[in-house]
């Protein structure tokens, strides 16, 4: 009985053994993707002609052959799901990048401006996509067998992010719901923002999906050859060697702008991809919510600041966001007081040198039909040509900003801005106790 024992204690002991790696190997890709994320938005927040996106693809090159790598050698299948969605997410960064590089080269003047204040930051985050699982199979669990591994792509312009992948979502779920925020910096005004929303079914074992072939024969017009080539060569490893493995569809996408964005969250509009079979096909529904917030990098800067005369009285003022602000001294200003007086540059705001007088900005208002006029004087004409840039500059924002320069939109900081590690891998860490039916407001229409 004794060497039994033994032995039931050995294989115990192994098995231990066996899930302490594959924790620690789970923890240690959820540490690496969220580095690789914080690197990958520190670099988006710089100037578009700051860094070369031809070392951005030869850097998805190397990602997506370390993801080949462990493709081909995976034995645990959150190895080989996150491959499969690391081989997918390169190549989709890989043609936009080609897509950008060719855009650049018609329009290489584009490339030596710097950007534009007239730019803001993106954050999307509370993405919530209810299932539609019969009765039977939710409530009764029972009928559909199916599981999914679900993950998300965000574009906008060049800049792509991914969200967390979660596994298994199945019949227990009543929506998808995922932990990211993405952060999109040097975002335009007239930004359209592509999401869309992959699944796996995780009882089958498919091909990855490989990147158009007519990506590799525009190589040519676009990189240099020593890029090329290697691009070429990871386009044909990936057709020849990455035939086994999880395959990805896409399930669904949608595209929102600038119309969208709100200060909480909302419901909007998601297009259905038809599956030729409904086994690949997840369960969604027609609809989905997020929280897509924009912030006008302007809205709380200060872009001119000094002693001014307005309406005949000496005081300290600055432009900041969309208003002009006046305090009687500076060191009111410096301790948060209330200002004395406020004046307001939105689109509605004209504003004009008085020839007749030097050095002086008249700026009108029009509040419920009643015209205000203020008179700003300045102490040079260059204060004079500096304020007035940007009071234009302003009143041009605020038209194209629309609600969002009105009502101001959070944004969370960038070192809050990406997926929590801790809950990658892992429904359960992100499982939400009430369902999305129950949180979607209802609006009442006028009948």
């Amino acid at each position: 009985m004794a060497p039994h024992r033994k032995s039931s204690g050995t294989i115990r002991g192994s098995l231990n053994e066996t899930f302490d790696k594959e924790n620690n190997y789970l923890r240690s890709l959820s540490d690496y993707q969220a580095r690789v994320r914080r690197r990958e938005s520190i670099r988006n927040c710089r100037n578009v002609g700051e860094y070369d996106l031809e070392r951005k693809i030869e850097l998805e090159v190397k990602m997506k052959e370390g993801s080949s790598r462990l493709l081909a050698a995976a034995q645990h299948p959150a190895q080989s799901l996150e491959a499969a969605r690391a081989l997918l997410t390169s190549s989709k960064r890989m043609s936009i990048y080609m897509a950008e590089l060719q855009h650049r080269g018609k329009n290489m003047a584009t490339l030596k401006t710097s950007v534009s204040n007239g730019e803001g930051k993106l954050s999307i985050s509370d993405l919530r996509f209810p299932l539609m699982w019969r009765d039977s199979d939710h409530f009764k669990n029972r009928g559909d067998h199916r599981r999914f591994a679900v993950f998300c792509l965000a574009r906008v312009g060049a800049e792509i992010h991914d969200t967390t992948l979660l596994y298994p979502i199945d019949r227990e779920q009543t929506d998808v719901s995922f932990p990211d925020v993405l952060l999109f910096n040097n975002v335009p005004a007239d930004f359209e923002l592509i999401l869309e929303i992959y699944c796996h079914v995780l009882q089958e074992d498919l091909s990855i999906a490989s990147t158009p072939r007519r990506i590799g024969r525009t190589i040519h017009s676009s990189i240099s050859k020593t890029v090329g080539r290697k691009f070429a060569l990871s386009l044909r490893d990936e057709y020849e060697c990455n035939k086994a493995g999880p395959q990805f569809h896409l399930a669904a996408y949608a595209k929102l702008t600038l119309n969208d964005t709100d200060r909480n969250t909302r419901t909007h509009d998601l297009s259905l991809i038809k599956f030729e079979t409904k086994t690949y096909a997840l369960p969604l529904f027609g609809h989905f919510c997020c929280r897509l917030a924009v912030q006008p990098n302007n809205v709380d800067k200060k872009v001119c600041t000094g002693f001014v005369i307005i309406n005949g009285q000496r005081c300290w003022a600055r432009l900041c966001g969309f208003e002009i602000e006046a305090w009687n001294t500076q060191s009111h200003s410096e301790e948060l007081q209330e200002p004395v007086l406020t004046i307001c540059v939105n689109k509605e705001t004209t504003v004009r040198q008085l020839k007749s007088m030097n050095n002086q900005l008249r700026i009108v208002n029009c509040t419920d039909s009643v015209k205000k006029r203020d008179t700003v004087e300045f102490n040079s004409e260059d204060d004079v040509q500096k304020w007035l840039k940007q009071l234009i500059q302003r009143i041009d924002e605020h038209s194209r900003w629309k609600h969002a320069a009105i009502d101001a939109q959070r944004i969370p900081c960038s070192e809050n801005s990406r997926t929590n590690s801790s809950a990658r891998n892992s429904f359960d860490v992100n499982r939400r106790k009430g369902s999305l039916y129950d949180e979607i407001p209802i609006i009442d229409n006028a009948f």
